[in-house]
């Protein structure tokens, strides 16, 4: 996730990786609805900041087809490697990739739209880096965000899980001690308007299901295990207190397969980009 620091608070680890992974196959239809609704289409060409391991880009490679042209970036080399062995595997040879910080990195002057999933939530300065990859798409092409919703939509469950009320408790708090920005989402509108673009259209996702094969219960507790170290050295929990092992299986069994839950949610933004006179 290009606009971060090295020291990502999600690390860079092969728990990170599989995160990811969960977390691309629970939302690729919301992040693929988004994209269509900011008006991804055949023949764009398109820059995906923070592309990780390349799941969003392969979604907007499958939007602008053999015509359209994608270009990743992540400062995470071995994500990319994952992205560009992906890419491969699926024959595509519209889509590359770029090792580096879209905060300085050179880039494409001739774009039609610039995306991005779960990116802002860790630049340190989110508006600049808007403005910045913003300056580089044609006038009249699109800008579109997908952040986390944090604060704004805690997850929920029927019945009532104390456990997943819990582990909330531990995300936001180690998110508040860590110093992010707990209301990113929500906080899209006013980063396109310091960005200098128009008021963008917006609108919130969730995952919800239940069930023995539903990715939701082990999705969450992916990234209690990924951000496990910050939670233990914040003091926000122990690893005693979390017992990682099993905590996918008892969230699964407090709801129960007649159950359901509602994991944390997505806020999306688009807007065109206009080049003033």
């Amino acid at each position: 996730m290009s606009g971060q620091a090295p020291d990502y608070l999600f690390g860079q680890s092969a728990e990170e990786t599989e995160r990811l992974r969960l977390q691309a196959k629970m939302f690729a239809p919301y992040t693929a609805r988004f994209l269509e609704d900011a008006g991804i289409s055949r023949g764009m060409k398109v820059l995906d900041v923070g592309t990780g391991a390349g799941d969003v880009a392969l979604l907007v490679a499958d939007l602008v087809g053999e015509e359209g042209t994608v270009i990743g970036i992540d400062f995470n080399s071995k994500l990319i490697e994952t992205a560009r062995a992906r890419v491969a595997a699926a024959g595509l040879g519209n889509v590359s990739f770029v090792v580096g910080d879209a905060a300085s990195v050179d880039l494409d002057r001739e774009l039609d739209a610039v995306v991005g999933r779960c990116v802002l939530f860790f630049a340190p300065q989110p508006a600049a880096l808007v403005r910045r990859v913003a300056g580089h798409v044609r006038d009249g092409g699109i800008v579109a965000f997908q952040e986390p919703a944090n604060a704004t939509l805690a997850p929920m469950s029927l019945p009532r899980s104390h456990l997943l009320e819990q582990l909330w408790a531990w995300i936001l708090e180690t998110y508040r001690r860590a110093g992010m920005d707990l209301y990113m989402g929500l906080r899209l509108r006013s980063v396109f308007a310091e960005a200098g673009l128009p008021s963008p259209a917006m609108h919130l996702d969730a995952a919800a299901g239940g069930g023995p094969d539903w990715p939701g219960y082990e999705y969450m507790a992916r990234l209690i295990r990924t951000i496990l170290p910050q939670i233990t050295q914040l003091g926000v929990a122990t690893k005693d207190d979390v017992e990682i092992d099993t905590l996918a299986d008892r969230l699964h069994a407090e709801i129960g397969d007649d159950g359901a839950a509602v994991t944390w949610g997505f806020i999306t933004a688009w807007a065109q980009h206009r080049i003033r006179p």
